[in-house]
């Protein structure tokens, strides 16, 4: 009979890693409650994008500045073409385009290269209309024509160079085709660049005379010093292309129906995207019975009936309200439809009191600014409802995450306990296994008793 209490050491190390599994159940159940909040705050992160986009969209509809829209339509746009804003007032206006705006430009004499031959020494004073100059240092037997248009160009003067390659053969003599060109950078008659022939042997001649723009503005002479006018009348820019005497161009300044139509359009969809996302949270799984992860809470609720309030607006004048421009509610998804073609006709029809629908003017504020107002409440990080749901959400994130370092902390110090006491158990064991193989082993070494066989 043996004294042994196990073979081996008498331990399962899977019962070992079982009850340490066991000890970080709390972990793993803490684990679970935080990636179930950050998968519902990644759901609330599409609801504020939502409405964020919803906010930019209604941008466009705070006041006349941001509802306006204008638009420029030219007889002649090879022309003259021009862009309006909210402070014009529309009509039409004759224009005769007699001159563009021209800058001064000098060129310089030809040379067969650009970068080998030298051109000169000395130094080159480039004086400007304001009366400032600069001196261009030319080497002798080194500065090539690239290396007198890099000195000008970054001088940064308010005069730019280049080297052209004209291809142009001279009477008697071998190719000398390059030459350096020397624009100013401002256009206009008193834009002018002056080269003092005295201080370097580069030759130049005027190319181009600067001159100002002039035109005919309703049989009104009109000079301007570049081809971009744009202090005539507030609100107006017009960008003059070509000259041509004599031809009357006729500029119409009109609202711009199909713009503004598509700014009205982006905020119903980006409104229909926030009521959208809200109805289908509230809808139930068949499957699972049960509703979005935003559902729970007063959060979702608190948004639509913001927005549904303010978007109920009741103003005064011929358009009190949206149903009255063409833009309707569905009464069973609370979503907004526009009836394009009815929109367009108010539009087309009574602009400016289309506009009082929803800009602020001295009669109250208008649904666009109201409603705006509202999503910035819900968005103020002071108290606003999406604001205070994303605090809430990232304070319960960190609560959980720290409670998993408690618990974690607290199961491995358990599982250590556990580790201890199967080592101690082990030893145990190992020590009583080693006793009864001594034993076995004198025993089984003694005399045979006597008449054995």
């Amino acid at each position: 009979m043996g004294f042994r209490v196990n073979t081996g050491s008498g331990i399962d190390p899977k019962m070992v890693e079982q009850l340490m599994e066991l000890e970080r159940q709390p972990v793993i159940r803490a684990e679970k409650r935080r990636d179930a909040i950050v998968e519902e705050q990644k759901e609330f992160s599409e609801l504020k994008k939502l409405v964020s986009d919803l906010s930019g969209a209604l941008n466009t509809m705070r006041t006349r500045g941001d509802f306006y829209r204008l638009k420029v339509d030219s007889s002649h746009p090879d022309i003259i073409t021009g862009t309006a804003d909210f402070n014009i007032v529309p009509g039409s206006y004759e224009v005769e385009m007699l001159s563009t705006a021209r800058t001064h430009k000098l060129l310089a004499e030809a040379f067969p290269d650009k970068d080998e031959t030298p051109v000169g020494f000395g130094y080159m004073v480039i004086e400007l209309d304001d009366g400032s100059y600069f001196d261009v240092d030319i080497d002798p037997d080194k500065s090539t024509l690239s290396e007198v248009a890099a000195k000008i160009n970054d001088s940064n003067a308010g005069v730019r160079a280049i080297v052209m390659n004209t291809k142009e053969y001279l009477e008697d003599r071998e190719l000398e085709s390059f030459r350096l060109l020397v624009i100013s950078e401002k256009s206009g008659k008193e834009a002018k660049v002056f080269i003092d022939p005295d201080t370097t042997y580069l030759e130049f001649k005027e190319q181009v005379t600067g001159r100002n723009l002039e035109m005919l503005f309703e049989d009104v002479m009109v000079y301007d010093e570049d081809n971009v006018i744009d202090e005539l009348l507030p609100g107006l820019t017009l960008n003059a292309k070509r000259s041509e005497p004599g031809t009357k161009i006729q500029l119409d300044i009109n609202y711009d129906v199909d713009a503004t139509m598509e700014n009205i359009k982006a905020f119903v969809d980006k409104y229909n995207a926030v009521s959208d996302f809200i109805d289908t949270q509230f809808q139930v799984d068949p499957a699972t019975g049960r509703a979005g992860k935003l559902a729970r809470g007063n959060t979702l609720r608190s948004v639509r009936r913001a927005l549904q309030a303010a978007v109920q607006y009741q103003g005064t004048g011929r358009y009190k309200n949206l149903a009255t421009v063409g833009i309707t509610t569905d009464p069973k998804t609370g979503a907004l439809q526009v009836d394009e073609t009815k929109v367009k006709k108010a539009l087309t029809e009574n602009y400016t009191e289309v506009a009082r629908l929803f800009i602020q003017t001295e009669l109250g504020l208008g649904l666009g600014t109201k409603l705006s107002d509202t999503v910035r409440g819900l968005q103020d990080r002071g108290g606003g409802a999406i604001a205070s749901k994303d605090r809430e959400y990232s304070r319960v994130i960190d609560r959980l995450e720290d409670d998993i370092i408690r618990k974690e902390r607290l199961a491995g110090q358990r599982a250590d306990g556990v580790k201890r006491r199967f080592t101690a158990l082990e030893q145990l064991v190992s020590g009583l296994n080693a006793q009864g193989d001594y034993v076995q082993a004198r025993l089984g070494g003694a005399s045979p008793l006597p008449g054995g066989g």
